[in-house]
């Protein structure tokens, strides 16, 4: 039953909640659900950013909802505090993408955009994060938000903390579900591997994103293996000093195809000096 796995691309890029959510119909339920809003799937623009390798510059999900609202979602499975600071560049980005030309920001004539959206959903392990909680970019700058400002609104999604939109919406209830039964396994002294498929033929067993896990059992696999070997990674070398060893990180999870903006999270190394490893890796 195992075996199907055993070929399983071990550089797929993308998370599973981002390709999960990469779809017009679940988006526009679970931004309904946020926004409690009746948006029909006509009124949907799906505008993720997609990193090229040198910009590093890769959102999980944006969208924007006729002309009212451009919701960005990311999601996380450490606590960010820096999430609010992230928010912003994403959304200067996409702010860029609707202006036509950039001369139009020298004329008379005020510029209108949607009004932006933020929410993060956190699945992590740390306990003592709140079912919901807001977070500031003034809290950067000592709280000081009379010039700037940009709040995000955090969720933990995790299972049996009954957040109001895992009720609200089955397609994120279900997510949080797969997540907590490759978690039970773990807890329970699966190996990885079989934790994440017993979890998938689970989830598919009982109708949970049955569809999308049947078409994609391979891939969500390798994302899935991906994700919680980013995780392990992020533990096992947090505190590591030595800028040899931190090189040598950042080489591997190039391999893995993690972007910069991940990489720099693990290894804290600076982005040119990443850029510069990856150069050198091309070349040799």
């Amino acid at each position: 039953m195992l075996n199907r796995f055993d070929n399983a691309n071990t550089k797929y890029k993308d998370s599973v909640f981002r390709d999960y959510f990469n779809d017009s119909f679940r988006l526009l339920n679970l931004c309904n659900s946020l926004l409690d809003t009746d948006y029909k799937e006509s009124d949907l623009e799906i505008n993720t950013l997609e990193a090229n390798f040198f910009s590093g510059l890769k959102n999980d999900i944006s969208c924007k909802l006729g002309d009212n609202f451009l919701v960005l979602i990311e999601h996380q499975s450490s606590v960010n505090e820096n999430m609010p600071f992230r928010c912003l560049t994403y959304v200067s980005e996409l702010f860029n993408n609707l202006v036509p030309k950039n001369d139009v920001l020298y004329h008379k004539n005020l510029i209108h955009f949607p009004a932006p959206k933020f929410f993060v959903f956190y699945d992590g392990d740390d306990s003592s994060e709140p079912v919901n909680r807001i977070m500031k970019l003034s809290d950067a700058f000592g709280g000081d938000a009379s010039s700037l400002e940009l709040i995000v609104h955090s969720v933990n999604i995790n299972l049996g903390l009954h957040a109001e939109v895992l009720r609200k919406c089955n397609f994120l209830n279900q997510y949080s579900t797969l997540i907590f039964y490759v978690k039970l396994g773990l807890k329970q002294k699966m190996s990885r591997r079989n934790a994440i498929i017993i979890a998938i033929n689970r989830c598919i067993q009982e109708n949970i994103m049955k569809d999308y896990l049947t078409q994609k059992q391979e891939e969500v696999f390798s994302m899935l293996d991906l994700q919680w070997n980013f995780e392990d990674a992020k533990k096992a070398w947090y505190d590591e000093g030595r800028e040899e060893e931190r090189n040598s990180i950042a080489l591997n999870l190039l391999n893995m195809g993690m972007t910069l903006e991940k990489i720099q999270e693990v290894t804290t190394l600076s982005i040119d000096k990443i850029k510069e490893l990856a150069k050198n890796k091309i070349d040799s």
